[in-house]
């Protein structure tokens, strides 16, 4: 009886230490599991974190080519400015013959005044020249000593068949405005009313220049086709004088340039 008691006692031992075994497996099998847990999710925060940095990289990189983009943006617009200053710098100047203001395409007015030149009657009479509004003096001395060349003012005189103006301009005195155009080049085209293309129109007009059976010369003039006239200069002193040009054909060809015909002019620039 003893020793069955004792068997029992031993088996039973036995099997309590069979079933903590058991345990101890299962709960070796569950660190493993939850170690593999663990892993996983470090993994995949490694991961998401991988991600984010290269987000954040790419994020970076792409704020770095804007942010060069745009300096070369503002590089660009400054060479530009600096070239259109440049050119600026090499603009060129006219003279706007019967007009106290330059009008419009960026051009500029240098100063205004009186279209002047020597009187119609003195041989050997210089070009219209432009006299300032208000001149300044070096060393003179006053009265004519009929010496030297002699400068008037300017009158415009309409005894042609045709009178291309808006209103009577005859025995005016006429003004002059010299004009800074930005742009380097300016010519006076005389025969047409319009530029060639590419070209900026400044104004149109009309040539003119002294009559042909006084003494005194005179080179021609592009007068606006919208003059002006100086204030109270509508009294007759003559003085230099301007006509509508008129062609003279045969050595010119009569079909281009028919005889007698009134010819316009125009100031363009490039």
């Amino acid at each position: 009886m003893f020793f069955a008691d004792v068997l029992i006692v031993l088996v039973a031992f036995h099997g309590v230490n069979c079933e903590e075994q058991k345990r101890l497996v299962f709960h070796s099998s569950d660190d493993i599991a939850l170690e593999f847990q663990t892993l996983r999710q470090e993994i995949e925060a490694l991961k998401i974190n991988h991600t984010n940095d290269r987000q954040m990289l790419q994020s970076s990189h792409a704020q770095e080519i804007q942010s060069l983009k745009s300096t070369q943006a503002q590089e660009l617009a400054a060479l530009k400015t600096e070239i259109s200053v440049l050119k600026s710098d090499q603009g060129s100047t006219y003279v706007r013959w019967g007009k106290t203001a330059c009008d419009g395409n960026g051009t500029e007015k240098v100063y205004s005044g009186f279209t002047s030149g020597s009187p119609y009657d003195v041989e050997g009479a210089a070009s219209y020249v432009c006299l300032p509004q208000h001149p300044t003096w070096a060393k003179y001395k006053d009265g004519i000593q009929g010496i030297g060349g002699k400068i008037s003012g300017t009158e415009y005189e309409m005894y042609s068949t045709i009178d291309p103006f808006s209103q009577n301009m005859q025995d005016q005195d006429a003004p002059c405005v010299v004009c800074r155009s930005p742009r380097p080049t300016t010519v006076m085209i005389p025969g047409r009313k319009d530029c060639y293309p590419n070209w900026t129109q400044e104004y149109t007009g009309y040539l003119m220049s002294g009559h042909s059976g006084h003494k005194g010369g005179s080179d021609y003039a592009c007068v606006d086709a919208d003059p002006e006239a100086v204030y109270h200069g509508e009294a007759d002193q003559n003085g230099k004088l301007l006509y509508l040009t008129e062609v003279k054909c045969g050595s010119l060809p009569c079909q281009e340039y028919p005889d007698g015909r009134e010819l316009a002019c125009v100031v363009c620039s490039k």
